[in-house]
Formats: C-alpha cells, sequence, structure tokens
C-alpha cells in the first residue's frame, strides 16, 4: 500500500510539519522516505537569484523585518531558518531532489516576485534553472500567463494554480492545456467531478491518507500534503 501512495503524494515545501518549509533539510528528509513528488516555492533576490521561499516577507521563517525580494543572495544566505538551515538556491534544491532518481520538482513562481520583476524577467530566470535541472520538472504558477511564457521559454511541463473551479477557468484550461492543474480542497467544489483534459489533477490542503483516498475516488491524481512521511508511515501500516 505504501507503493500505491508514493505514487499520488506530493511532499509540500518538503517536510514543513517537522522541518523549515523548502530548506534542504526538509526535501532530504521526505526523498529519503520515499517521494516521488516534492513541491518548492520560488522568490527571487534583489540581484535576480531564484530561491527555495514562499513569502516575500521575512518576518514567518526567519523572524527577521523585510522583504525577501530586496534583499540581494549574500544577505539571504546570512539569515537562519526559524527552526534551523538556511534558504537554499533554486539550482541547490533542484540538486537536491534529482540526486533521487524518478522523483519530480514542481516549482511555483510566487506572484509577489513576478510583480517586483516583471513576468517575463521572473519567468526566464526560473526557467534557466528548471532548463538546467537533472531530474523532471514542472512550472507551476497561480500567474496564467506566468505558465504560458515559460511554456514559450522551453518548460517542457507546466502547471496553472487554480484559485477556484469555474466555467471560465474551464475555458481557460481548456485553451492553455496544462499537463497539471491544481486546486485546493476547499476551493475544488465539493462532489462537482473534475474537467476532463490532458491534465493531471492536484490537490493540496489535505491532511490525513484517507482524505486523500476520498479525493482520488472523486478523480484527483495527485494530493499535496504537509506531512508525506507519516502519510507513508500509514500507509504502511494498513491504517
Amino acid at each position: 500500500m505504501s507503493e500505491s501512495a508514493r505514487e499520488w503524494l506530493i511532499a509540500h515545501r518538503g517536510w514543513p510539519a517537522r522541518h523549515p518549509e523548502n530548506s534542504l533539510e526538509g526535501i532530504r528528509a521526505v526523498l529519503d522516505a520515499g517521494a516521488r513528488f516534492v513541491e518548492i516555492d520560488v522568490q527571487i533576490s534583489a540581484d535576480g537569484r531564484p530561491v527555495a521561499f514562499h513569502d516575500e516577507e521575512l518576518r514567518r521563517t526567519t523572524g527577521r523585518d523585510g522583504r525577501l525580494t530586496a534583499l540581494r543572495l549574500a544577505e539571504l544566505r546570512s539569515l537562519e531558518l526559524v527552526g534551523g538551515g538556511r534558504i537554499p538556491t533554486l539550482e541547490e534544491a533542484i540538486e537536491a531532489i534529482g540526486r533521487f532518481p524518478g522523483t519530480t520538482a514542481f516549482v511555483e513562481l510566487k506572484r509577489h516576485s513576478i510583480r517586483r520583476f516583471g513576468r517575463r524577467r521572473a519567468v526566464e530566470l526560473v526557467c534557466e534553472r528548471i532548463r538546467e535541472a537533472h531530474c523532471p520538472c514542472v512550472f507551476l504558477s497561480f500567474d496564467r500567463r506566468a505558465t504560458v511564457l515559460a511554456r514559450d521559454a522551453g518548460v517542457e511541463r507546466i502547471g496553472w494554480v487554480l484559485r477556484r473551479r469555474s466555467i471560465v477557468h474551464r475555458l481557460m484550461a481548456r485553451s492553455l492545456r496544462p499537463d497539471f492543474l491544481f486546486v485546493s480542497a476547499g476551493r475544488a467544489g465539493g462532489r462537482r467531478p473534475f474537467w476532463t483534459g490532458p491534465w493531471r489533477w492536484a490537490v493540496y490542503g489535505v491532511d490525513t491518507l484517507d482524505q486523500g483516498r476520498d479525493w482520488r475516488s472523486r478523480g484527483a491524481d495527485l494530493i499535496e500534503v504537509d506531512d508525506l512521511p507519516g502519510l507513508l508511515e500509514t500507509a504502511r501500516d494498513g491504517r
């Protein structure tokens, strides 16, 4: 059963249930536990270096005031994450994932960096690292136009993160034809069927294995969780 669960669970920001989110420590820990899919968030430093980080504001995860996009990489490297460790570059995060054959990285560019650097520049900075990766990578964003630019930049697989499922979003998805559609469990629309198309559905914001299996029974392909090792252990125990 654990083998089956490993095929459809995504580790959300590494292992935030045990390690600082997006940290190398958390990424390595879920990979050691058997993760096949790892999602990381990306912001861009003032000198144009993509790093694995979720917020633009630093306070929540470093304890320091200020905006990540206003600091150079060398300044960011001097900060310690709450719980230990440093802010990794996108290259470091992808390299860690690439050390485990058969593992895919979902790389989500955050909109703060798109606003700070402009959509085209921000996308290109991230896509440059993805094109150099030694593991399969999927470019993700809430910003639909950013995913279009990523595809134009030569990224093989893209994913669009939906704010909600609506008729308008369905039409946009049909036009975009992404490889993945992501939606939160809270906005996935209850029992409404998932749209069919060339994409795979991923539901995030799921806490338990039973919830994940329920979403799978409704048509979701992948389930994103904060405690992937814990859920794999539950699967192994047959719970």
